[in-house]
C-alpha cells in the first residue's frame, strides 16, 4: 500500500527549502525521520507497508490495530540497544504472543520488521567522536525467528539482517514530492555499496559488516540473540552508528498523571522517561541550558506560554529545587496569581505538559509517538495542541518565529476520538480498521491490521469501502461517531 500523500509534505518541504537557503543554521540542524515502515509477522500485521508523513495522525476504533503499530516501532528501536530476549521483553504480552496469530491459534515463527530513514547529517558517540554521515538515505531490515535449541528451550534469533543504502534513483520518498532545493541540499547519496548484509558461507549463515571508514568484519549468524546494529556504540563504523543512535532516539510517550505529579530525584535521567515521572528533571536540565538574561527561564518560558494557550486560567509554570531533599519539583501559577504544586493539575494538563517538554526539549529530535492525545483536553481546545505538535514538526519556534537547531520533529499520534479527527488537515490522517483475511494456507480466516489514507475528495459513487485503498474523512467520521454514540447509550 502506498499512504505518500503531498499535503501532508507541503509545508515541511517549503521550510526545508528556506533551511536549505541558509548556510548557517544547516551546518547545525538535525533533521531526520522514518520515511517507510515493513512489518509482517508481528501480531496483527502481514505484508504491511506504510510510507511516513512528518505529521500524521492514525485514527481507528479501539483494537484496530492503531497501538500494534507503536509497538512494532518500539520493538526496533528496543533491538538497537538490547538483546532480543530483553527487547521483547520490554513489550506488551509474552514474546511468542508478538507473533502473528494463526487462525488455529498457533503463532507464526518468523516476523520481518523493515524501516527506511532519513538520518542526520553528522553523529556524535559518547567518546567525542564526530563524523559527517556520506549518505543519509538508508533501509534497514531484520528477521527474527523463534526456534527452540538443543535443550528444547524456545529462544529468538536474529537470522537475516541488512542496511542498504538507499540510490538517489530508486529513492521514491525523495522523487514523490518533486526536486526541491531541500532535497538537493539535505540529502546526501554518497554510498552505493551495502553496510550489512547476511550471506550463506559454507552452509552457514554469516553476517558481513562491510568497510565504512574501516575495515570491514564478519560475525556467524547461526546463533545471534542480538542484533548487529545494538554492538555499533562508536563512529567507527559511521552510517551503521547513524542508524543505531536514530532508532535510539525515538520516543514513545504514556503518561501516568501519578508518576507526574511526584516530585523527582535531581540525579533522575534527563531525557523524559515514557511515563513521565522524571519531568520535573527534564524542565530542570531545560532551564539551566537555556536560559539567558532576557530569559531567566529558557525554554520553560515558551513551555508554559504553549501550556497556557491549551489551558486556560494557567498563567505560568517553573521549576523548584528541593535543596535538602534533592528533588525538583513543577510549580505552577493560575489566574489568582498564586503558586500551585503540579498535583493539583488535572491528568489531561500533565499530559499536555509533558507533551510540550518533549516537544521543546533542544536536546531531542527525531520520532515521537503519542496516543489518544484528546484524553482529559477540552475539544475546544484540541486544534490549539495539534497546532503546537504541527510546529514543533516543522521546527517553528513561537518566541523567535524561527527554527531552532535542534528541534525538528516527526511526531505520530493515535486516536479514536472524531474531535481530533475533525482537527487534521488534508495528508495527515490515516485510517486504521481490523479486517479478516483468508491467509495464504486457506484454512479459516485471521485478522489484520490495514492501514489507509483518509481523504476529503468528491469521489462521486465511491467504490465499496472495504476494497479501497483510500476512506472519505465524512466516512471516518460517521464510524468513529456512531461507534462513541453506541459507548454512550451502553453507559
Amino acid at each position: 500500500m502506498e499512504c505518500i500523500d503531498q499535503g501532508g509534505y507541503s509545508s515541511w518541504i517549503a521550510d526545508l527549502d528556506g533551511l536549505a537557503r541558509d548556510q548557517e543554521l544547516r551546518a547545525e540542524v538535525r533533521v531526520d525521520m522514518l520515511t517507510r515502515i515493513e512489518i509482517d509477522g508481528f501480531k496483527t500485521f502481514t505484508d504491511f507497508q506504510l510510507d511516513v508523513s512528518p505529521f500524521v495522525a492514525i485514527v481507528g476504533l479501539n483494537a484496530s490495530g492503531k497501538s500494534n503499530l507503536f509497538d512494532a516501532l518500539e520493538l526496533l528501536s528496543r533491538l538497537s540497544t538490547y538483546d532480543l530476549a530483553e527487547a521483547f521483553t520490554g513489550l506488551r504480552g509474552e514474546p511468542h504472543e508478538l507473533f502473528r496469530r494463526r487462525p488455529d491459534g498457533s503463532f507464526v515463527s518468523r516476523m520481518k520488521l523493515a524501516a527506511e530513514l532519513l538520518l542526520s547529517p553528522e553523529v556524535r558517540d559518547p567518546w567525542g567522536g564526530a563524523v559527517k554521515i556520506k549518505h543519509n538515505r538508508l533501509r534497514y531490515e531484520v528477521v527474527i525467528e523463534r526456534r527452540r535449541d538443543h535443550r528444547e528451550i524456545e529462544r529468538l534469533f536474529v537470522i537475516r539482517e541488512e542496511a542498504i543504502p538507499i540510490l538517489s534513483r530508486d529513492d521514491r520518498w525523495r522523487t514523490g514530492h518533486g526536486t526541491t532545493e531541500a532535497h538537493d541540499q539535505l540529502l546526501t547519496y554518497g554510498r552505493r555499496k551495502p553496510l550489512l548484509t547476511t550471506a550463506d558461507e559454507d552452509g552457514k549463515q554469516v553476517f558481513h559488516v562491510h568497510q565504512d571508514g574501516h575495515q570491514g568484519r564478519k560475525r556467524p549468524a547461526t546463533a545471534a540473540e542480538a542484533t548487529v546494529l545494538s554492538s555499533m556504540t562508536s563512529v567507527d563504523f559511521p552510517h551503521l552508528f547513524a542508524l543505531r543512535e536514530e532508532f535510539r532516539s525515538w520516543r514513545y510517550l504514556q503518561i501516568d498523571p501519578a508518576a507526574v505529579r511526584r516530585a523527582s530525584p535531581t540525579t533522575a535521567r534527563e531525557i523524559l522517561e515514557r511515563n513521565g515521572s522524571n519531568l520535573a528533571t527534564v524542565l530542570a536540565r531545560i532551564k539551566a541550558t537555556t536560559a539567558s538574561e532576557t530569559l531567566p527561564k529558557g525554554l520553560v518560558s515558551d513551555i508554559a506560554l504553549d501550556l497556557s494557550s491549551v489551558i486556560p486560567g494557567l498563567l505560568d509554570l517553573d521549576v523548584i529545587e528541593d535543596k535538602v531533599n534533592r528533588e525538583n519539583r513543577v510549580d505552577v501559577t493560575m489566574r489568582d496569581e498564586l503558586p500551585f504544586p503540579s498535583r493539583v493539575l488535572s491528568d489531561g494538563t500533565l499530559r499536555v505538559l509533558a507533551l510540550l517538554t518533549m516537544l521543546h526539549d533542544p536536546q531531542h529530535g527525531g520520532l515521537l509517538c503519542f496516543e489518544e492525545p484528546e484524553n482529559g483536553i477540552h475539544p475546544g481546545r484540541l486544534s490549539r495542541l495539534i497546532d503546537l505538535i504541527r510546529e514543533a514538526v516543522r521546527g517553528l519556534s513561537r518566541a523567535t518565529d524561527r527554527r531552532e537547531w535542534g528541534s525538528w520533529y516527526q511526531v505520530i499520534v493515535n486516536s479514536h476520538s472524531p474531535a481530533v479527527l475533525s482537527k487534521l488537515r488534508e495528508g495527515e490522517m490515516l485510517f486504521a480498521d481490523m479486517i479478516r483475511a483468508l491467509p495464504q494456507t486457506g484454512a479459516g480466516f485471521e485478522k489484520r491490521t490495514r492501514i489507509r489514507p483518509v481523504r476529503s475528495t468528491d469521489e462521486g459513487e465511491l467504490p465499496l469501502l472495504e476494497t479501497r485503498e483510500f476512506v472519505e474523512r465524512f466516512e471516518v467520521r460517521h464510524y468513529l461517531s456512531s461507534v462513541e454514540r453506541r459507548n454512550g447509550d451502553v453507559q
